[in-house]
């Protein structure tokens, strides 16, 4: 396909071409961006291009950052990219002109240093740019998809020059002039160069599919559910793709982690009974049952777990949820649930969440460990009473032993598996922040983009380095509560026997929760070691008794 870069990305944005229903999530971070930028600007190669050019049209996924018009090309083609998702929607927001909150995406050209940067990369950019710096240009007063002749270029960098001569930025007697106006076609004209881009012609889309396949399997290579999750793009199944793109995209479930390939094994497990991806026939989903209402079981189960998590246990964030696969047994057996869950079942499958989070058992093999939870509940009806009680019973007796103070003192991580069943206890408890009194519970719900809970060192680092006391030390399980960020941020550095004593009584309550002491003199910096002994012993049994460890 003879075509420059700036063309594919015109190509690009007007719909021309297009994303396949197979490709996955626009993942790329602003530093590997501004790589890409750096690469185009030094004249260096930044790979091929693949296009499916196909005669008959097809769904197509909706891309990052924008939505297109479906267009047919002059050359009467669809044409659907394969492969270079990542690099054509970041090049096509980064020459964006200014919208609302598109800021985060456009690119900027440092003239001074040579530079590309995106716009809100670094709070001294932004301020930059609120003062209309003219040594920070924008990519977009340089390339434009709509105008790309030797006039246009030639203008656009006449209009800097222009600017920066009004900001008496070229120098005295203009002395950067030179240096500037290369730099400046040199960005201007980084796009107008031959891409390398290959067609693919074929109209069998299961040939497509298995060229995506290996195309990614350089960069980040597909695993095993990348290619299920492309394969549900055939024409059989390709109905349901949008539902389950529009389903993980909601907030609340994506904060959670949920993503298209964990929603497609959940619908693999729900289908089929099974888990596995290995051995699976290509034609899982049309080859029994009507994988449409496997599809509506999956959702609704999936739904169900994830309120559960949220509103039970208090894991609204990726980062407080210790297993997102451990939601795909709980969905299982609740799939066919048509209202609430009963307390008794809703009761095991909290047990069930913390106990599998906190021992870790889906670290390892994903598959095995999905099919021996589900497997004692396949064949039951769901009219069955205490199903979920199957789930715990699975669940090895050699993992089911008691938690000791010496795990709590060397636990490390502020957001380890520990501290997640540990959030779970005080929302159960109805826990409150301090000294603000929110509750821990309705702190975690708040807002699903983001996280309002924060990791509290009681003897905070910066206070205790003055006494010489090694960070390890203090980095421990025992020496963590948690509190609102707003809270945390009170309470700060300081001195944590002044801070208590200066607590009201009700605050002094609150705090009690999770310290399991009244006494300021336990926050002397002198008697850390002595409290975290006496801190990390009731957090054992409390958690024990939480969890039922130990009890035969």
């Amino acid at each position: 396909m003879d075509v420059r870069i700036i063309d594919l990305v015109k190509r690009f944005d007007t719909g021309e071409i297009r994303l396949p229903l197979m490709q996955r999530d626009y993942v790329w971070r602003p530093a590997k961006v501004v790589k890409l930028l750096d690469s185009l600007y030094r004249q260096w190669p930044i790979g091929c291009f693949y296009v499916w050019n196909t005669r008959h049209d097809r769904a197509a996924k909706r891309r990052a950052g924008g939505n297109q018009i479906s267009l047919r090309s002059m050359d009467n083609f669809y044409g659907f990219l394969l492969d270079g998702q990542q690099r054509l929607t970041s090049l096509s927001r980064a020459i964006e002109g200014a919208a609302d909150e598109n800021l985060s995406t456009r690119a900027f050209f440092d003239l001074e240093n040579e530079q590309f940067f995106l716009g809100m990369m670094k709070k001294t950019l932004q301020r930059r740019i609120e003062a209309e710096d003219p040594t920070l240009v924008p990519l977009s007063d340089l390339i434009s998809t709509h105008t790309v002749d030797e006039n246009h270029l030639l203008n656009s960098v006449e209009s800097v020059i222009d600017s920066l001569s009004e900001r008496h930025k070229l120098g005295l007697n203009r002395i950067k002039e030179v240096e500037v106006r290369k730099r400046l076609h040199r960005v201007a004209s980084m796009l107008n160069v031959d891409a390398l881009c290959e067609e693919f012609k074929d109209e069998h889309e299961e040939n497509a599919i298995e060229l995506f396949a290996r195309l990614n399997k350089g960069g980040t290579s597909l695993s095993a559910g990348d290619v299920e999750a492309a394969r549900l793009s055939q024409e059989a199944t390709a109905h349901i793709v949008g539902p389950m793109r529009d389903f993980v995209q909601e907030a609340e479930l994506s904060s959670l982690g949920l993503n298209f390939v964990f929603v497609t094994r959940a619908l693999i497990t729900i289908h089929r009974g099974n888990s596995s991806f290995s051995k699976l026939p290509k034609n899982w989903a049309t080859e029994t049952s009507d994988v449409k209402e496997s599809w509506r079981k999956t959702e609704r189960g999936l739904r169900l777990a994830c309120r559960l998590v949220r509103e039970e246990l208090g894991w609204t964030t990726r980062r407080w949820l210790p297993s997102v696969n451990a939601l795909i047994p709980v969905a299982y057996l609740l799939k066919d649930n048509t209202g609430e869950i009963s307390e008794s079942d809703k009761e095991q499958l909290k047990r069930f969440l913390l106990l599998t989070g906190f021992r870790a058992l889906f670290r390892g093999s994903v598959e095995t460990t999905i099919n021996t939870y589900i497997n004692p509940i396949r064949e039951l009806s769901p009219r069955q009473k205490n199903r979920a009680s199957l789930l715990i019973k699975k669940i090895p007796q050699n993992r089911l032993y008691k938690i000791k103070p010496e795990d709590i003192k060397s636990n490390t991580r502020m957001y380890s598996a520990l501290m997640q069943t540990y959030l779970a206890y005080l929302v159960a408890q109805d826990a409150q922040s301090w000294p603000s009194g929110r509750a821990i519970n309705e702190i975690a719900a708040r807002d699903v983009t983001g996280d309002l809970l924060a990791v509290h060192h009681i003897f905070p680092k910066k206070f205790m380095h003055q006494f010489e006391v090694p960070v390890e030390k203090l980095n421990s399980a025992a020496n963590y509560a948690i509190l609102s960020q707003a809270d945390n941020a009170e309470l700060s550095d300081r001195d944590p026997q002044v801070a208590h004593r200066e607590l009201s009584p009700t605050q002094r309550d609150r705090a009690e929760e999770q310290l399991f002491f009244r006494d300021s003199e336990r926050l002397n910096y002198k008697a850390y070691e002595e409290t975290l002994d006496f801190r990390a012993g009731r957090m054992a049994e409390r958690l024990n008794d939480f969890l039922g460890l130990g009890k035969r």
